[in-house]
């Protein structure tokens, strides 16, 4: 399947180019790219097909967020390795075949410290964090953030999906009933992406937070977390590419929808 590629760079950069001089290099900072797969609406939407591999997913980056091929389960990439944390509670390492129709990564370099972090406790406490670190250092909320914090969480509260058939439920359907996992006094890894407003419908603006263990064994889509102590990193990340596929079912769909209000109810708990 042929796929789109989108490239948006988002500093520009002025390049002097004298008589006699040697080419510039065209190769660009990878490691300052955020690479993404389709668009969050067209997930919302039910566009739940794997257009690029894992391999070639890794190709792009080591750390970030997605899902899988007919929505099968979330995807925790960190350190270079694929977790798929499933709809049963389990994970599994995903082989370099397997599809995927959404995801967010880039390859990881610690550009912000988060030391001695502690009672941090729930997950809006663990994003205004991240929020007063990013935004303090380069006062741009312009631009997307990568993130990781390692360490002891007194509770984590996540949740996974099942592989879906065709015809698709909508996102929001599905989500109505996550199967979701409360797990305590555990130590793991949060892998986190911010977005900046401006991509509403192309991603969620804000943070997006995953998790897994330090076993490999717990994770998924981090609902809430209470974090007792731990350390953490901020990759600043300057540039944006996207990546599209091009069958006639992503076609037909409205992309332009507002569906700020479904997104909502994906990204947070259920009602109790």
């Amino acid at each position: 399947m042929k796929k789109y590629h989108i490239f948006i760079p988002l500093v520009f950069i002025f390049i002097s180019i004298l008589s006699g001089c040697a080419n510039t290099s065209t190769a660009t900072k990878e490691t300052e790219t955020a690479y993404q797969v389709s668009t969050l609406n067209a997930l919302m939407l039910g566009y739940y097909d794997g257009i690029v591999t894992v391999d070639e997913l890794l190709e792009n980056g080591d750390t970030g967020l997605g899902t899988f091929d007919t929505l099968d389960g979330e995807m925790i990439l960190l350190d270079g390795v694929v977790y798929q944390a499933k709809a049963d509670g389990s994970v599994e390492i995903q082989s370099n075949d397997t599809t995927v129709p959404f995801c967010a990564v880039t390859f990881f370099e610690g550009d912000i410290a988060l030391d001695g972090l502690a009672d941090l406790g729930d997950i809006e406490a663990i994003k205004a964090v991240l929020d007063e670190a990013a935004l303090t250092e380069t006062g741009n909320a312009n631009l997307f953030y990568f993130a990781k914090i390692t360490g002891d969480f007194a509770m984590v509260h996540v949740r996974s999906v099942p592989a879906q058939e065709k015809p698709y439920l909508t996102l929001a359907e599905i989500a109505a009933s996550q199967p979701e996992f409360i797990y305590e006094s555990i130590s793991g890894t949060i892998v986190a992406v911010r977005c900046p407003d401006y991509v509403e419908g192309i991603n969620m603006p804000g943070w997006h937070l995953h998790f897994i263990s330090d076993d490999g064994t717990k994770g998924g889509h981090l609902l809430d977390a209470s974090l007792v102590e731990g350390t953490g990193q901020i990759d600043i990340t300057t540039a944006f590419t996207l990546e599209l596929p091009e069958d006639e079912s992503f076609g037909a769909l409205d992309l332009r929808s507002d569906l700020q209000e479904e997104t909502k109810q994906v990204e947070g708990k259920s009602e109790e």
